[in-house]
C-alpha cells in the first residue's frame, strides 16, 4: 500500500519522480523464453534470456549483464550455465539438452542480484510408443490373478515437478545399492493426466498490474503423444486478473499457458476446476502465489539531485522504497539494504542493516574526512543501485577557523606579547592547529550535533587563537614531536 512521505513531502520531489521514471524505463527484471515449451527427449532446447523494463518491453544496460541460469531436471539434477547479455543489447541465447523425461525447470538470476529473477518450464516428452499388440496367453497352472512367469515389470510412477516439489519416493536400497544416480527420472503416467505448474521462477511478483505469474498446464499420456483433441481448461482465482479463460491445449499439443496479474499486494490462489473433455489432474489442482508491493527501487529521499555539506558536518541521508511514481511505499517483509561511497574520504554510518516489514525508510549518517565529491549508492537485493552525489567543501570551515583565530589573537593582549599583527598571526596558526586536531581526533568519535556544528569551528578557532603558542606545545606533545 502506498505510504505518504512525512510532513511537507506529500508532493513527490522532482528528483525522486525522475529517478522512478528512469528506473521504470530501464531494466528492472529478467525474462526467460523457450522456443517450444514441449520437446522430445534428447533434443536441444533454445533459451532466450532478456532484460525487461516495467512495461515488459526490452531494455538495455550500458554494461554487460551476466546471468546465472539453473536448469533442474526431474531427477533433481541441476545444470548451471552462465549467459552474458552484451552491452547495449537486450537478449542473449543459450541451449541445453533435454536428457530426461518430465518437467525441466529453468531459473535465471542476475549475478549481482540487481534485477528480479525469471523462470520457465519445459515438458520433455518421451518417444511416442505404438499400442501393444495383444499376445495370446499360454495355459499355465497360475490363477488369473498371478503374473506370468519371468516378468518383474512394475507400474510406472510419475514424479511431478513444480517450484515446491513433493518429497520423492524412497528407493529400495537393496536394488539400488550399485546405482550411481541419486534419483530416477520421471516416467509417463499409466493414464492421461493434466499437471498444473507455476512456471514463474520467483517467490513474489510485483503487484503493479504488469508483472505476471506464468501458469502452465501440461498434458501427459502413457503413449507419449499429444492431446487427441482440443482440451479446454477452466480456472478460478482469488485475486487479480487471469487470461486467457479458458485455456486450450490444442489437438496434438502438450501444454497451454496463462498469466495472472494483480494491482494489489496479496497472497492469491489459482485452481484448475474443470476440463472438457474431462482429464484428471495429477497432484494438486491449486497454486498459491505472492504479489508484493510494487517496489521499483530503493533510493534517496531528497528534493535536490546533489547534497552539499561542509567538512565538519555529520549529515543524515534518508533512503526509501519507491514505486513507479517515486512515492515511498512500505515493504511487506524484512529487506536488507546496503550503502557504499565512491570516495574513501566519505564514511557511512551504518553501511548495511535490515529494514523491518511495514517500514518505509532508512536513515544513515555521512561523515566526511576531507573535501571532494562522492557518489553514495544504495540498494537492496533484487533492486538496481540508486545514487546521489555529495559535494564536501572545506572553505567555510577554513574561513570560520581563520576569523576565530584572528579574534582570539586580538583578545589575547595579556597572554600574547607583541604587536596586534603578531598576535593575529599566532592566533590564526594556533586556531588552524586546534581545529585540525578536533576534526581528525574528536569529531569522528562522537555523534553529537554540537561537535558537528560550524559554530563549534568558530568557537574552537577563538579558543585556539587566544591560547596561542600553548596550543602549539599541546599539539607537539600529542603528535610526539617533543
Amino acid at each position: 500500500m502506498p505510504v505518504a512521505l512525512p510532513a511537507a513531502a506529500q508532493q513527490v520531489p522532482v528528483p525522486m519522480r525522475q529517478m522512478a521514471q528512469r528506473v521504470a524505463a530501464g531494466p528492472i527484471k529478467l525474462d526467460l523464453q523457450v522456443d517450444t515449451s514441449s520437446v522430445p527427449i534428447d533434443s536441444n532446447i533454445s533459451v532466450r534470456v532478456s532484460m525487461l523494463n516495467a512495461d515488459n518491453q526490452p531494455a538495455e544496460w550500458q554494461r554487460p549483464c551476466t546471468v546465472n541460469l539453473e536448469i533442474t531436471f526431474p531427477s533433481k539434477r541441476v545444470e548451471h550455465q552462465t549467459v552474458v547479455i552484451p552491452k547495449q543489447q537486450t537478449t542473449a541465447k543459450t541451449t541445453f539438452v533435454a536428457s530426461e523425461y518430465g518437467i525441466a525447470r529453468l531459473r535465471a538470476i542476475e549475478s549481482t542480484n540487481s534485477l528480479s529473477p525469471a523462470g520457465n518450464t519445459v515438458f520433455v516428452v518421451g518417444k511416442p510408443t505404438a499400442p501393444a499388440k495383444p499376445v495370446a496367453k499360454k495355459q499355465s497352472f497360475h490363477t488369473s490373478t498371478d503374473e506370468p512367469l519371468g516378468t518383474n515389470e512394475s507400474r510406472p510412477v510419475l514424479i511431478s515437478a513444480s517450484w515446491t516439489p513433493s518429497q520423492p519416493q524412497q528407493p529400495d536400497t537393496a536394488s539400488t545399492a550399485a546405482s550411481t544416480p541419486a534419483a530416477l527420472p520421471a516416467t509417463p503416467p499409466t493414464t492421461p493426466q493434466l499437471l498444473l505448474v507455476n512456471s514463474t521462477g520467483k517467490d513474489e511478483i510485483l503487484a503493479d498490474g504488469k508483472g505476471y505469474a506464468r501458469i502452465r498446464v501440461y498434458y501427459m499420456a502413457p503413449n507419449g503423444k499429444g492431446a487427441p483433441l482440443d482440451i479446454r481448461i477452466w480456472m478460478t482465482w482469488s485475486n487479480g486478473k487471469f487470461y486467457p479463460q479458458p485455456l486450450v491445449i490444442p489437438r496434438g499439443g502438450f501444454d497451454t499457458e496463462g498469466k495472472l496479474v494483480s494491482a494489489s499486494p496479496v497472497q492469491a490462489t489459482i485452481a484448475l476446476v474443470s476440463s472438457a473433455p474431462n482429464v484428471p489432474v495429477q497432484g494438486s489442482s491449486t497454486l498459491k502465489l505472492v504479489f508484493a508491493p510494487p517496489i521499483y527501487g530503493f533510493g534517496p529521499v531528497t528534493s535536490d539531485s546533489t547534497l552539499k555539506m561542509s567538512l565538519i558536518d555529520r549529515e543524515p541521508l534518508v533512503g526509501c522504497f519507491f514505486d513507479d511514481q517515486g512515492r515511498c511505499i512500505q515493504t511487506d517483509r524484512v529487506r536488507h539494504v546496503n550503502f557504499s561511497s565512491s570516495n574513501p574520504t566519505m564514511h557511512i554510518d551504518p553501511d548495511s542493516f535490515d529494514i523491518k516489514a511495514n517500514e518505509t525508510t532508512a536513515t544513515i549518517f555521512l561523515e566526511p574526512t576531507w573535501r571532494g565529491t562522492a557518489a553514495i549508492a544504495m540498494w537492496a537485493p533484487g533492486l538496481n543501485k540508486q545514487s546521489i552525489t555529495v559535494v564536501v567543501s572545506i572553505w567555510l570551515v577554513v574561513t570560520l577557523c581563520l576569523v576565530g583565530g584572528a579574534l582570539g589573537g586580538i583578545a589575547a593582549k595579556d597572554t600574547l606579547k607583541g604587536y596586534i599583527w603578531w598576535r593575529i598571526f599566532i592566533g590564526v596558526v594556533a586556531a588552524i592547529v586546534l581545529v585540525w586536531l578536533c576534526v581528525y581526533t574528536v569529531v569522528p568519535k562522537t555523534s553529537s550535533m554540537i561537535a558537528h556544528s560550524l559554530i563549534s569551528v568558530f568557537v574552537v578557532g577563538i579558543v585556539g587563537g587566544y591560547s596561542g603558542t600553548r596550543v602549539l606545545d599541546f599539539a607537539a606533545k600529542k603528535l610526539g614531536v617533543v
